[in-house]
């Protein structure tokens, strides 16, 4: 599949076939989102591997009843690690390109995660509080958002996009 057809026919799915997803497709995945470019290629963020039925299930009741979570296959969490941005970078890495590195990180996971047959959504409303103590996120991560993979148990409606010309400007 060209990388155009990757992207146009990726949806977002929120109902998942209850299925384990092999070690080895999660290793491609973060690899794929390890390969993300990142400020000064710090790659300030961390990521969270959660399959546990009972951690999924928190992570759910975390993101505001959003159960689909619990059935689905893996959940990555892209937490920024304002910590290290900050070394290099100052305030501005601490507060915009740690969250820049972990949001690309978890774009790429995505599209890997689509090359290889599954289907996910991206998850970013959810108690942040909450997610940490699931997690156990050390302190000064931060979390920022939930890929929430599986194989689809549905098939998603397609979305329109808007058109180019109402969102970009050409100046040359």
């Amino acid at each position: 599949m060209s990388f155009f057809d990757l992207i146009s026919s990726r949806h977002s799915v929120r109902a998942f076939k209850e299925q384990k997803m092999s070690n080895d497709a999660i290793e491609k995945i973060l690899a794929a989102g390890t390969g993300a470019p990142s400020a000064g290629n710090l790659q300030s963020y961390q990521i969270f591997v959660v399959s546990k039925k009972e951690d999924k299930k928190r992570l759910a009741v975390a993101a505001h009843g959003q159960d689909f979570i619990e059935r689905s296959s893996t959940v990555f969490v892209f937490c920024a690690d304002p910590n290290t941005s900050a070394r290099e970078y100052g305030k501005r890495g601490e507060d915009l390109y740690c969250i820049q590195d972990a949001t690309i990180a978890c774009s790429y996971a995505q599209l890997a995660a689509h090359s290889l047959g599954f289907s996910s959504v991206w998850v970013g409303s959810f108690i942040e509080g909450e997610v940490a103590n699931t997690l156990g996120l050390p302190s000064g991560l931060k979390a920022i958002a939930m890929l929430v993979v599986g194989i689809p148990a549905e098939k998603p409606e397609i979305t329109t996009r808007r058109p180019l010309s109402e969102i970009t400007h050409i100046m040359m």
